[in-house]
């Protein structure tokens, strides 16, 4: 295309006619459409268009404004630098591009081939289109808007008057930013804004917003779900069945299914119910149903889920969805009878097409599995194998998930010829090699799982379970069947639970698996650059559980080293390097290794780019910080103390981390552990902040009861008062614990003749001033902590 346009800048200048100019533009601009077309055709691939956009590029600004007798540097096909004449634009219109081109762009950097979250960000740039000769390079999904715009504008259309745009073409950008991470969320409002002030543009309609709360729902954004639903309602936008559908989706998904009930009253024809006026009188289908379906059986709500099954069943509207949903929500409840009943009528009738050699599931094959595993869970595994053997009877052929579920569980109960037994059957399916790799890895964590003890016993019975995984990893490949990442990172994790951990064993594994499962080329030499996300010693996962392994080994500096690997470690990396230092009792490197990497003030720079390991900033979570305050307090020193009351200040107010039940636990058994002695003023402000953080937390029963009043025996033996200036000490010394003893006795009743001096179980004197605090003993002063009296 250049050459085409360096002999066309050089025709330019024998001053041919302006007919003939127009005609050799024709055929140029022919030239250039042939490309675009196959450059932006199905199948796509980024190359493919990062081509065109160069050949785009080259139309709309070949060098505009340059002299027209200069010199231009252009790099041939060779890599070497040729002078050339100026690139000349071509005559209108051929200096633009015709509108349907454009629109092929549009497509294919919407595309999900183009456009896809599961490739790295590297990997999903394109050349973006500019009048400047800097190069830039931006997400196609920024692509396609800067498309949009120039469809909106008409910068560069080739187009002879303004035409009317297609709502479809705001629907794909806007779909390209919702299917990405939340934080492009804000890029997806810059569409509807751009529709919406676009006076040529068609209004927003309930497609858009059906877009935008899929996208919100999927993200569990409750906040953002509700703002959208009333945004459609000031723009007077007219709900459909499937932006109803998809509101009552993103309601389940949220956890509101309370919300997504009250929604599907207000739609349906049977519903007396006059809730929000917005949403009009529809007929509900099928997944609507199901989805409704899907929230109860989430909440467990077995019981509903049938009624309305009844209704589904009634209106015709019951599928294979409908039957999988259902036996979910009866699994889940623990139903398992009721399960095998709704599978044994509503099993649909399904004919295997074999003619085209693929295997093709049956569609209740996610329900059967689903109380196969439910069985094996249980512990039922005699129900779960009959099941497996009634699924075949009616023509539902257990697939790699059902062998999977089924197989872990038998590994789990160490019935391992069973288990191999029911591999043997998975061979038989003529699956791909690939997707047998998941059932080997349950029979191996099965086999590793922690049912083992510490006793001599129990570590022969861990050392045999690993010598069959080892031999299970050596049948995979026997059988060309990979393992990955996962297979390894069990392996590992076995064998660093060895006494004493095989931690050169697993690495000698890795480097084995690393050399053995890499790629060949076409020369038959190995790729060495291929492995960067399978089997090496810089895999995260598999570095994490060496990681582990060396923590358990005593061997800090071996764990130092496996960290280094990782070119990115994530938050799981660190707590389990943090978790090994503590281990080996180095607590000092612990706390230098999150003083290095969890650094906020880095984590929170604008520099997104990692030159060394010193750029890398790693935001820790309560894991990380459950384990350095623990670590701390066992210290039983007042610096340490000290030290993880700052770090616990600094995980709420700096990072905004709050503690879980686990944390607080551990905090509060640490610092009541040693009783009253020697609790000071700090001691006791952190232990009630604590405690009062785990006030929002969930806790099972009355265990929250329980460790209040704990800290309340502390705080009533202890010296310092300085609980009395907090609402919340004050509030929690002043309780009424009822004593089961004193219970039975009637002690704790005003009239029963018996009556509390001293603090007891934790009630002090100061309750309420006219019935607690003894009137003589006030008169002599003997309250006072500088009385020299005191109450025992």
């Amino acid at each position: 295309m250049t050459e085409m346009l360096i002999s066309y800048a050089n025709w330019i200048s024998t001053d041919p006619s302006s007919t003939f100019k127009l005609k050799a533009c024709e055929i140029i601009d022919a030239a250039f459409r042939n490309v675009t077309n196959r450059c932006f055709a199905k199948p796509y691939r980024l190359s493919k268009v990062n081509l065109g956009m160069e050949v785009l590029q080259l139309q709309l600004h070949s060098c505009v404004g340059a002299p027209l007798n200069g010199s231009l540097e252009i790099v041939n096909g060779n890599g070497a630098d040729v002078d050339r004449n100026v690139l000349i634009p071509l005559e209108a219109p051929y200096n633009s591009i015709p509108r349907g081109t454009w629109l092929k762009v549009l497509r294919a950097l919407t595309s999900n081939d183009i456009n896809s979250s599961r490739s790295s960000s590297t990997l999903r740039s394109v050349k973006a289109i500019a009048s400047s000769d800097d190069e830039e390079w931006i997400t196609p999904s920024n692509a396609a808007f800067r498309i949009l715009q120039r469809l909106v504008t008409g910068k560069g259309v080739r187009t002879a008057q303004q035409m009317a745009l297609d709502e479809r073409d705001f629907n794909m950008v806007l779909h390209a930013y919702a299917a990405l991470s939340q934080n492009q969320m804000h890029s997806a409002h810059r569409v509807m804004a751009l529709q919406e002030r676009t006076a040529h543009a068609p209004p927003l309609s309930a497609v858009a917003y059906s877009i935008l709360l899929k996208a919100y729902g999927r993200w569990k954004d409750i906040k953002n779900v509700e703002m959208s639903i009333l945004h459609a309602q000031r723009n007077s936008v007219v709900p459909d069945i499937v932006m109803a559908n998809t509101v009552v989706d993103a309601y389940v998904n949220c956890g509101d299914v309370d919300k997504a009930r009250e929604i599907f009253q207000i739609m349906t024809e049977e519903s007396d119910a006059k809730g929000d006026a917005y949403w009009p009188l529809l007929r509900p289908n099928s997944r609507t149903f199901n989805t409704i379906l899907k929230g109860l059986a989430e909440i467990g709500d077995v019981n509903e889920a049938m009624e309305l099954s009844k209704i589904v069943e009634s209106k015709g509207l019951w599928d294979h969805v409908t039957t999988n949903t259902l036996v979910k929500a009866a699994v889940a409840a623990e139903e398992f009878e009721m399960a095998e009943d709704i599978l044994s009528m509503h099993t649909a009738s399904f004919n295997i097409d074999t003619a085209n050699g693929r295997h093709v599931n049956h569609p209740n094959i996610e329900a059967y599995t689903e109380l196969v595993n439910g069985y094996a869970k249980a512990g039922h595994l005699d129900k779960g194998l009959g099941m497996m053997q009634l699924m075949r009877k009616r023509g539902v052929e257990p697939n790699e998930y059902t062998y999977t579920c089924i197989v872990g569980a038998l590994a789990r109960s160490n019935k391992v010829r069973q288990a191999k037994k029911m591999i043997e059957y998975a061979l038989n399916l003529n699956l791909p090699r690939k997707k047998l790799t998941p059932i080997y890895n349950a029979f191996i964590s099965g086999l590793l799982s922690d049912n083992w003890s510490d006793n001599v016993e129990g570590q022969a019975s861990h050392a045999a379970s690993v010598i069959d995984a080892l031999s299970m990893l050596q049948e995979m490949q026997d059988l060309n069947i990979r393992p990955n990442v996962v297979t390894v990172s069990v392996v590992i994790d076995g064998l660093g639970r060895c006494n004493p951990p095989r931690c050169n064993d697993a690495k000698d594994l890795v480097q084995h698996l690393e050399f053995t499962s890499r790629p060949k080329s076409g020369t038959g030499y190995t790729r060495p650059d291929v492995n960067a996300r399978g089997i090496s010693l810089s895999n995260r996962k598999i570095a994490t559980a060496l990681i582990r392994a060396y923590g358990r080994g005593n061997d800090v500096e071996s764990a130092m080293k496996a960290f280094g690997r990782i070119s990115v470690p994530d938050v799981v990396a660190l707590n389990t390097l943090i978790d090994a230092c503590c281990r080996c009792d180095q607590l000092k490197i612990a706390l230098e290794v999150f003083g290095k990497y969890a650094s906020f003030e880095r984590w929170n720079s604008d520099i997104p780019t990692i030159d060394s390991a010193d750029d890398i900033a790693i935001k820790p979570d309560v894991v990380t910080y459950t384990t350095l305050i623990s670590s701390l307090l066992q210290l039983k020193s007042k610096a340490a103390t000290k030290r993880a009351m700052k770090m616990y200040r600094d995980m709420k107010q700096t990072w905004m981390i709050y503690p879980d039940t686990f944390l607080v636990d551990t905090i509060l058994s640490a610092m009541i552990s040693s009783g009253p002695i020697g609790f000071n003023d700090d001691d006791v402000r952190f232990t009630l902040t604590v405690l009062r953080d785990g006030e929002f937390l969930e806790w099972e029963g009355r265990q929250y009861e329980r460790r209040k009043r704990a800290v309340r025996a502390i705080l009533v033996g202890c010296s310092s008062e300085v609980w009395k200036n907090d609402e919340f000490a004050y509030g929690l010394m002043n309780e009424d614990a009822e004593d089961p003893l004193f219970k039975k006795k009637g002690w704790n009743e005003i009239d029963s003749g018996f009556r509390l001096w001293g603090s007891g179980d934790g009630n002090f004197a100061e309750q309420e001033e006219d019935t607690s605090v003894d009137s003589f003993l006030a008169s002599k002063g003997w309250n006072d902590m500088n009385s020299g009296f005191r109450l025992l």
